[in-house]
């Protein structure tokens, strides 16, 4: 049984897909399909169950599933404690929002791409619920968080904080924040799960704003230039009106800060082994910040 194979077995599990695994792994789907159905052999037993949305595990599968990412973490950490001295190199993968990785980290990583040139960093967009999870399944070395997370198998470093704002076209009234929009009432958010719109809907709520209808949109740029067409309004950064000098075309309202301050925490798990690339990283970060 093979550490590589048990890395494939355990990407189909991710993807629920031979073809999405092979994708992922840059790997011939024949060849994925091959080394599965050797580990079959081996095992003497069925792995995956196919259905119409792909595959699932078997319960012998389910069971080879636990031990294998068990498995895979120990031949990295041995990876990591062998190799742990001198330069660091190899991939770093961390997780962060659009704030944070266009407003916060580019002179940073620039700085820490310089004075380590054979570090592979590798920058992963998402929501702090998804880049939680992506950390937790060790498919990050750390994310950029914001603090509605809260986890045992992580620790936490304070380093940035943000200051929401409420942005609306022009002539858009505090007192009654949606009396501008009778027709659709609309708040431009990001999906389900971000801070900014939890925030945003809260605040509302405590407003007795009353209903409304959520436009989900998918950047910080087309959230500003809906706004700025007159849509609806939404809770952004301050640090990003500021970055996209937005501030002329639409207009920023204070709000308390209760629904207005968000504390950003770079975030690893507590049980990795950091790597060398990743101790610079985090400790370099932390001094940047201090």
């Amino acid at each position: 049984m093979e550490i590589s194979t048990l890395r494939i077995f355990q990407e189909i599990v991710r993807q629920g897909s031979f073809t999405q695994a092979a994708e992922k792994l840059h790997y011939v789907q024949s060849n994925v399909t091959m080394r599965i159905q050797l580990l079959e052999r081996e095992l003497g037993d069925k792995l995956f169950q196919r259905t119409k949305a792909g595959v699932t595990l078997t319960p012998k599968g389910k069971i080879l599933s636990e031990y294998a990412e068990k498995i895979i973490f120990l031949s990295d950490e041995a990876q990591k404690a062998v190799s742990g001295s001198g330069e660091p190199e190899g991939v770093l993968r961390i997780g962060s929002g659009e704030t944070t990785s266009s407003v916060r980290l580019p002179s940073y990583i620039t700085k820490f791409h310089a004075k380590f040139p054979k570090v592979q960093l590798s920058i992963v967009p998402g929501n702090t619920g998804d880049l939680l999870q992506s950390l937790l399944r060790r498919e990050l070395d750390g994310a950029f968080l914001y603090d509605d997370f809260s986890h045992p198998e992580t620790a936490a470093y304070p380093v940035f904080t943000e200051t929401l704002k409420v942005v609306a076209p022009k002539g858009f009234k505090m007192k009654k924040p949606l009396e501008s929009f009778p027709e659709n009432r609309s708040i431009l958010v990001f999906k389900p799960g971000c801070i900014f719109r939890n925030r945003l809907e809260q605040w509302l709520f405590a407003q007795k704003a009353g209903p409304v209808q959520a436009v989900e949109l998918n950047s910080m740029d087309a959230i500003l230039s809906c706004v700025m067409a007159g849509m609806g309004i939404s809770l952004l950064p301050e640090s990003i009106l500021k970055s996209r000098k937005s501030e002329r075309f639409v207009q920023s309202v204070s709000i308390p800060k209760e629904f207005s301050l968000v504390k950003t925490y770079f975030v690893v798990r507590k049980d990795v082994t950091p790597t060398n690339a990743l101790k610079e990283f985090r400790d370099g970060l932390l001094t940047s910040t201090a």
